[in-house]
């Protein structure tokens, strides 16, 4: 106790020897961050490994800057001041900011062990125990000062006996290093020169419609009776579709909500823009082409009323397209904005992603907000999807906005794996809690809840004059369970323009370009899609990417995925939909199948390939968007 006394007493180091640690401490968190994303299925799989590098070397230049800037003011004071003693408790809190990022580390490293072991970590955490992580961490913080405020003091000591110069030199070096890393990145930035949104031709005229878009999760066709389904699942929908475009055969073109929804809201395929599961985002260009930015330089106000982490625009980094996304703007502050659009893609969502990991359990332990577990509640479902608040949102915004609204609805009720409806029709006598995964009669009570959701929507519209002044979508991001099948799509135009049925096959990629054909805008070259309100190809092929199959241990009911590799990385199957056949080659396992779609009501004007003619064509659609298919030779009908 006396030799630490006698150091705290008698150090002598200043802000300029607490900022040399700095750089360590950040560049070992922003390490473990770094090595915890290039490990695992993520958007850095695609970049080449210097890439990587020069990602963790500018969010290692970012935080020490960012952790450096907030000494600043305990710097001010402490040459302002000559108090001994001030000095000295300025010294203990210039060792706070090395030993806060320290503190952090270890809470990660922690948190991620115990999760991953034993599935308990932050995120778990209630109440007492929630306490205990709370004080562990402050005192682990106060406990890493110590430590810290003698390896200073050693450094001032091995750095008396300098020259001014050898002084100088270091903390110079170090910080010419810090500043490069930070900002060539920004200088070299190859998304700065993909400008937000203009239009191709000038923007549409006359009075422009609201456009309500509502999707519903894993909806299949077959199980409405909009569909002719035994049971009436949707006769609200089913009476609608008299004054509706309804497509009798639409197919999502990706088996997962993140990849459906991007491709439904930039009318492009997954094998365009790469955004298949919940760690691919839109890159370059690509973040700023889609739907809902069009429509925004037409003078919409545009909203997304989805679910955070989950068919989210802020997640997947769609720029300039949404002004509010599930409670937020898709950019949180004017400092994420700068860097958003300073920094390359991949260097700001590592950033983004190395922020937000820990500010939720920080959040969560500091009872700001409590955190959840987005994957938990999306896959396992154990509390009803408050929909209703979507909706409720929806009718506000119609009542308050000025502007032409789009929004974007994604109905989570109907995704399961199990069922909450308010009202139980078909699974009439059984327990809620009592259901199994997938219980088909709770799955046909969630349909008809979201059939009574649009029609509440349609009777809101009606009854406040605004039905012949927006367009209704109604559609699905994909089947349940990723089974390739029909999806719904119908469209309410204004004074029921445009009503009737098509036969031929269309896809999601199809509805950005019909609502831009029906406002009177031009249909970007970028936008591979058909308008619905054009003739269209009967033998159109339809293509529906896919993540690999998981598989479950019996034993710990851990999820696992075959290795995400080059070439294909997400992309585990692709699905090519000719009139009633698909066609389906699996990279993970080198075959290829084919089978007719189920209950397809129509009969084929030309007889569909055989299976190496739509090999041919799945494969002449990967070498369109750049991808290298080689290793396609090997998959056996």
């Amino acid at each position: 106790m006396k030799p630490f006394r006698h150091t705290v007493a008698h150090a002598r180091f200043s802000p300029l020897e607490a900022c040399l640690l700095i750089p360590i401490t950040a560049f070992l968190y922003t390490l473990m961050e770094w090595l915890f994303i290039i490990t695992k299925a993520s958007f850095m799989n695609t970049v080449p490994f210097i890439e990587k590098i020069s990602v963790l070397l500018n969010s290692t230049a970012v935080l020490a800057l960012t952790a450096i800037l907030a000494q600043i003011p305990e710097a001010i004071l402490y040459y302002c001041f000559r108090s001994k003693t001030l000095r000295q408790v300025l010294r203990f809190v210039l060792c706070l900011t090395p030993a806060v990022i320290m503190a952090c580390l270890i809470l990660l490293l922690v948190d991620n062990t115990t999760y991953t072991a034993f599935k308990f970590g932050v995120v778990s955490t209630k109440e007492t125990v929630r306490v205990l992580y709370l004080v562990g961490l402050i005192v682990l913080c106060l406990a890493l000062v110590f430590p810290i405020f003698r390896t200073l003091h050693s450094i001032e000591r091995g750095r008396r006996k300098q020259s001014t110069a050898a002084k100088t030199w270091l903390p110079a070096a170090l910080g010419l290093i810090i500043i490069l890393c930070a900002i060539l990145p920004v200088v070299f930035n190859p998304d700065l020169k993909a400008a937000p949104i203009e239009t191709e031709s000038g923007p549409p005229t006359g009075e422009l419609p609201n456009i309500i878009l509502i999707t519903g999760d894993g909806l299949n066709a077959p199980k409405m009776s909009l569909y002719e389904f035994t049971k009436d699942t949707t006769p609200f929908l089913r009476d609608l579709a008299g004054s509706s475009l309804v497509a009798e055969n639409a197919f999502s073109n990706a088996q997962g909500t993140i990849g459906s929804t991007t491709s439904i809201l930039t009318g492009r395929y997954p094998a365009d823009i790469r955004v298949l599961a919940a760690t691919d985002i839109l890159k370059g260009e690509d973040a700023f082409q889609h739907l809902p930015g069009l429509l925004k330089s037409y003078g919409y106000y545009t909203v997304q009323l989805s679910f955070s982490y989950y068919a989210d625009a802020y997640k997947v980094n769609i720029q300039d397209g949404f002004d509010e996304a599930n409670g937020e703007s898709p950019v949180r502050s004017k400092i994420q904005a700068a860097f958003a659009r300073l920094l390359p893609t991949d260097h700001y969502y590592f950033l983004r992603e190395e922020f937000t990991r820990i500010s939720d359990r920080l959040e969560h332990l500091f009872y700001i907000e409590n955190m959840t577990n987005p994957f938990i509640q999306v896959t396992e479902s154990p509390e009803k999807f408050d929909d209703q608040e979507k909706l409720d949102y929806l009718f506000t915004l119609l009542d308050q906005t000025d502007q032409p609204l789009f929004v974007h609805i994604h109905w989570l009720g109907t995704h399961g794996p199990k069922y909450y409806p308010d009202e139980q029709v078909f699974s009439a006598g059984k327990e809620i809690k009592d259901q199994e995964k997938y219980e088909e009669n709770f799955y046909l009570d969630s349909i008809l809840e979201f059939d009574r959701g649009i029609q509440q929507v349609y009777d809101v519209l009606e009854t406040r004059g605004l039905l012949d002044q927006t367009v209704l979508v109604v559609g699905s991001d994909h089947t349940q369970r990723w089974s390739v099948n029909r999806i719904p799509l119908l469209i309410h135009f204004p004074n029921s323009e445009n009503a009737g049925l098509i036969h031929e096959n269309v896809q999601n990629l199809d509805i950005a370009p019909t609502l831009l054909d029906y406002i009177g805008a031009e249909q970007p070259t970028w936008m591979p899609g058909q308008s619905l309100l054009s003739p269209l190809d009967p033998d159109r092929p339809i293509f529906i990417a896919a993540i690999p199959d998981s598989k479950k241990d019996p034993e710990t009911n851990k999820i696992t995925y075959p290795p995400v590799m080059a070439p294909y990385y997400q992309f585990g199957k692709l699905s090519v939909v000719i009139c009633d056949r698909y066609y389906q080659a699996v990279f993970h396992k080198s075959t290829l199948k084919s089978s007719q779609i189920s209950g397809y009501p129509d009969s084929c004007a030309n007889p569909p390939p055989d299976d190496a003619g739509a090999l041919s064509i799945i494969i002449e659609h990967l070498q369109q968007y750049g991808f290298d298919t080689s290793q396609l030779e090997s998959l056996t009908p």
